[in-house]
């Protein structure tokens, strides 16, 4: 893959570059050396292949002139997909289709800030601390059950739960989309709902609690193994305002029938802590 960095003027340079090296006093090794452009002069680097691109940056400190280039270079080569290494505090990597979601995925990307607003916790904890009478729990006990719950949510699960289920699958890109969900989630965004089947998983009402629970769903799956969690959230939501939100999550893996990486979400509210407006 041929090796380049967008500087913070747009202007695009070989990584190799004995000019920019000298431009910049610089005189370390050639991944430092980018690694250094990138986090601390708001450079763009890139990797440009036949089929894909691999991208490089630090969104807080991308200079529009270097996004701009960034832009052109994209739609010049139009790869099959882009592979993005970002850092927001610490470094990230995605895949993404360029084709079907990728501009605007990309352009979320940048436009988010280096940490996640207040509000946001997530705490993973063990079956036992769940009252007995959580169903979440009963879930748990038996993963073979587990297994025929992740194949077929809806008839599986108990009632209590049948309304409250998120199911992923991974696409040729490596994107989670969802495949199908129960009647609650999301209810306060018919829109959403209208449009969820075949969407991103990031692509929620409020755009921080998408990239949030994306992460969750992706640690889950990475793993392999069954996550539980207390989770609680502030999210903004269409027409309703910023409401608190404090529920259990259990994240399941599996596979479908053609090896496909399958993520069954299950949520119930905490009662402990009602949901009421924050803002």
């Amino acid at each position: 893959m041929l090796p380049f960095l967008i500087d913070d003027r747009g202007k695009v340079w070989d990584a190799h570059s004995v000019v920019l090296r000298a431009r910049l006093h610089a005189s370390l090794r050639a991944q430092e050396f980018r690694d250094f452009a990138v986090l601390n002069l708001g450079f763009i680097a890139l990797a440009i292949g036949k089929a894909r691109i691999n991208i490089q940056l630090r969104p807080a400190l991308a200079r529009p002139a270097a996004l701009g280039a960034l832009y052109l270079v994209l739609h010049k080569h139009a790869p099959q997909r882009i592979a993005v290494r970002w850092y927001n505090g610490l470094w990230r990597d995605e895949i993404i289709g360029w084709h079907r979601d990728g501009w605007r995925r990309l352009t979320r990307l940048i436009e988010s800030p280096e940490k996640l607003p207040l509000g946001f916790s997530r705490r993973r904890i063990a079956p036992e601390e769940l009252p007995r009478e959580n169903p979440l729990r009963h879930v748990l006990a038996d993963r073979s059950l587990l297994t025929s719950i992740i194949n077929n949510p809806a008839q599986m699960l108990p009632v209590q739960l049948t309304d409250r289920y998120l199911l992923l699958t991974e696409d040729d890109g490596h994107e989670l989309r969802v495949c199908d969900f129960g009647s609650a989630l999301m209810s306060r965004s018919p829109q959403w709902q209208s449009q969820a089947r075949g969407r991103r998983i990031d692509d929620l009402p409020d755009w921080y609690d998408g990239k949030w629970v994306a992460d969750a769903y992706r640690e889950a799956g990475r793993s392999g193994q069954p996550v539980l969690e207390e989770v609680a959230a502030l999210i903004d939501w269409p027409k309703l305002g910023t409401l608190s939100h404090a529920y259990w999550r259990l994240i399941a893996t599996g596979t479908d029938g053609g090896g496909r990486t399958r993520l069954l979400g299950v949520t119930l509210d905490d009662g402990r802590v009602g949901g009421h407006n924050a803002g």
